[in-house]
């Protein structure tokens, strides 16, 4: 295991990287599923609380599950509501799934999942 994720550990597209849950140490996704947003696929935002969050997009997580209404309220990606995700095997919160608002927009859905969350293998 080599724990938290850093900015130095440099992320290939090769899916050469499995992102696991910080808790139970599942695979939620891979480093070929990273997904660029507004050309990039890191993304740093602060909350209506003040909370500083930080999170990759991917196109794709196995290992999420989302729960609860999808909202547009506060949302970070302008055109997307946003549903909680959750780690299927153990239920920690691990970010959000954002589905579009219109049909027209792409991609249709991605995850933002929380670095903070994440161990990188």
């Amino acid at each position: 295991m080599t724990g938290l994720y850093t900015p130095t550990d440099g992320i290939s597209g090769n899916g050469a990287k499995a992102y696991r849950c910080l808790t139970c140490h599942s695979a939620v996704t891979y480093s070929d599923r990273l997904l660029d947003i507004g050309g990039i696929n890191r993304h740093v935002f602060t909350n209506p609380s003040g909370i500083r969050c930080d999170l990759h997009t991917f196109y794709s997580c196995p290992g999420a599950t989302c729960h609860g209404g999808a909202t547009e309220a506060y949302t970070w990606f302008a055109g997307y509501r946003w549903r909680l995700a959750f780690c299927t095997r153990c239920g920690e919160h691990l970010g959000w799934h954002y589905e579009a608002v219109s049909d027209i927009s792409r991609p249709e859905e991605f995850w933002g999942i929380l670095t903070v969350h994440l161990a990188v293998h």
